[in-house]
């Protein structure tokens, strides 16, 4: 992975993490049908103890949603989400009266992550005029340590600094204890800069 991308690169990911991420936003609003608002983008280049020092420990148990972006640009999104927060969003999303069973809410909570990613990847196909589509959303239960090694891993990320790629969402001015990774492949960013035209030479 480059570490030495240019505060131009930084700052025109930044504004396509911004763009999708606020198209996540709102098509949650929709869904749940009350307010929901998003933080500025997040995006680090950590080492692999920083990352659990400053984002999550890494023995912290969460539940997982993953879904590969596959087409003209491959990586993998990753929602995470605690115990309470989970049960919190499930809660938002079932009509009133229903009682969420342990499948219902584990399928809530992935056609939560199904709708975010599309929302997503939709304004990322506008921006770019490029071919993107997603794989069914699989979710898992672990510590993030192994989760987020595990995605590296498979995307072919082998160097000890990451890059974080991170939205959070707020919900009634709280934070919903959630976030959504971005995980690319390598050269990903490197094509996506040349398509926005602020590429290295």
């Amino acid at each position: 992975m480059n570490t030495d991308y240019s505060v131009l690169e930084l700052d025109a990911l930044k504004e396509i993490i911004n763009i999708g991420g606020g198209n996540a936003a709102t098509s949650l609003s929709q869904l749940i049908d009350k307010p929901v608002n998003m933080t500025v983008p997040i995006i680090e280049m950590l080492e692999y103890s920083e990352l659990y020092e400053q984002i999550m420990p890494e023995d912290a148990v969460v539940k997982a949603v993953l879904t590969k972006m596959l087409g003209d640009a491959e990586g993998i999104f990753l929602f995470t989400v605690d115990e309470a927060a989970s049960d919190s969003i499930v809660t938002m999303m079932m009509p009133d009266g229903v009682v969420a069973t342990e499948q219902l809410a584990d399928s809530a909570l992935q056609e939560l992550v199904n709708i975010l990613v599309n929302s997503f990847l939709n304004a990322i196909i506008k921006l770019l005029d490029i071919h993107l589509i997603t794989s069914v959303p699989l979710l898992t239960k672990d510590m993030f340590g192994a989760i987020m090694s595990s995605v590296y891993l498979e995307q072919g990320q082998y160097e000890e600094n990451v890059m974080i790629i991170k939205n959070e969402f707020y919900y009634a001015g709280d934070r919903l204890e959630s976030s959504l990774y971005f995980v690319p492949k390598p050269g990903i960013l490197e094509k996506m800069f040349t398509l926005l035209g602020v590429g290295g030479e």
